[in-house]
């Protein structure tokens, strides 16, 4: 089974052997976990049916039924306090994921860790899993098909950050001095140059304002800069 650079980081990152894969999709997830051969159960969860049964057929084909059960419902609706230690969320954006993990609170406080891979809103995504009682133990940052993509392992604990910078690029990324946030940070700087040429030829109140905005993004990455390149930790 091929399964993508990204999901395979996600599966890695899981280290109990009770698994819930939320938003499934095909249950590339769970079938990776089921041949890596450290699991006792995966219940892969989706909203939609479609994809749910073509998880059901890949599950059958690499004979993993034993293993991994199929559940259809929203978020972590389908499962039961306790049930699982580890709670998998990628495949979609922060603010959705957040959504799902506050819908499901009760959920939340009885697993082991959260690995959870946003496309969209990272930075909202650190803070809440601090706000909620996770320590942010492990991140990743991988450059897949043209996009970035962040995938974070969160157990339970108290934890805040200092920095600003460390919400929006990730302490873990930071101290890493992770090559890929190098390139993301190149990228963004290329990226900010073209909005701030398009925004100065409106000379509007909200392009301003969002000029304004993107002084402050600039600050936050010169920071992280001088963290990445130095030797010491600022």
């Amino acid at each position: 089974m091929e399964i993508s650079q990204r999901l395979r980081i996600v599966g890695d990152f899981v280290t109990q052997k009770t698994v819930a894969d939320i938003g499934t999709d095909h249950a590339y997830v769970p079938i990776y976990l089921h041949k890596k051969g450290n699991i006792e159960k995966v219940i892969a969860c989706d909203i939609n049916e479609k994809p749910l049964q073509k998880a059901q057929q890949n599950i059958k084909l690499h004979h993993a039924e034993n293993k991994i059960i199929t559940r259809l419902g929203n978020g972590l609706q389908p499962l039961q306090p306790y049930e699982v230690d580890s709670i998998v969320i990628s495949g979609m954006g922060g603010m959705l994921m957040i959504e799902l993990m506050e819908q499901s609170l009760n959920i939340i406080k009885t697993i082991k860790e959260l690995i959870l891979c946003p496309h969209l809103d990272v930075t909202a995504v650190r803070k809440y899993l601090h706000n909620i009682g996770y320590i942010i133990t492990d991140e990743k940052m991988i450059q897949e098909c043209g996009n970035f993509y962040t995938i974070l392992r969160a157990i339970p604990g108290k934890q805040k950050y200092d920095k600003e910078i460390e919400y929006i690029f990730g302490r873990v990324l930071l101290e890493k001095k992770d090559a890929v946030l190098k390139e993301y940070i190149i990228n963004e700087k290329i990226r900010l140059k073209k909005i701030e040429q398009h925004l100065h030829d409106k000379r509007t109140k909200q392009s301003q304002k969002r000029l304004q905005q993107i002084e402050e993004y600039k600050k936050a990455i010169e920071e992280a800069e001088k963290w990445l390149y130095c030797v010491e930790k600022l």
